[in-house]
């Protein structure tokens, strides 16, 4: 399962929200419009209930759901503001803490392990040692915070 943060889920959220709401207001000013003849033509008056029936349900159905989008991406943006906090102390902690040279020091390989292995053990090791220090997390999560910081302890010049 692929991570997406809390930030990411509020923006679809949103954007999700205000096209579902400016859907459902012009679907239903386009009705009214229509039943007022603005449009120059009217529905056969059989079809015309039924049409307008399922029309407004399907529209009214529209504008629910962007309101509870809008509800939905105001939950994510409060989530969101502490999923950084967390991610910014994890990241600092790990700065100060740990090093490319020491992780390498703590994992014990045979001589023939191959670097995807190597890869594996160190990046299981960063993640045993980020639960120790701030418990239990979402594994997806977990290992997306993980893999930004294993890029910048091996990868990205910060190995000492």
């Amino acid at each position: 399962m692929v991570y997406q943060d809390k930030k990411a889920k509020a923006e679809d959220f949103k954007s999700s929200a205000y096209t579902l709401l400016l859907v459902g207001i012009i679907g239903i000013a386009a009705l009214v419009l229509l039943e007022l003849g603005v449009f120059g033509f009217r529905l056969a008056s059989p079809q015309k209930y039924m049409t307008y029936g399922v029309m407004g349900a399907l529209f009214v159905i529209f504008i629910v759901m962007g309101m509870m989008s809008l509800r939905s991406a105001k939950q994510y943006v409060v989530q969101a503001a502490a999923e950084d906090e967390l991610t910014k102390r994890v990241k600092m902690w790990v700065q100060e803490t740990l090093t490319a040279k020491s992780i390498m020091e703590a994992v014990y390989f045979e001589e023939d392990t191959t670097d995807e292995e190597k890869y594996f053990k160190y990046f299981e090791y960063l993640k045993a040692a980020v639960i120790q220090e701030f418990g239990t997390m979402n594994n997806s999560y977990l290992e997306a915070v993980c893999e930004e910081l294993y890029a910048d302890l091996f990868e990205n010049g910060g190995q000492e």
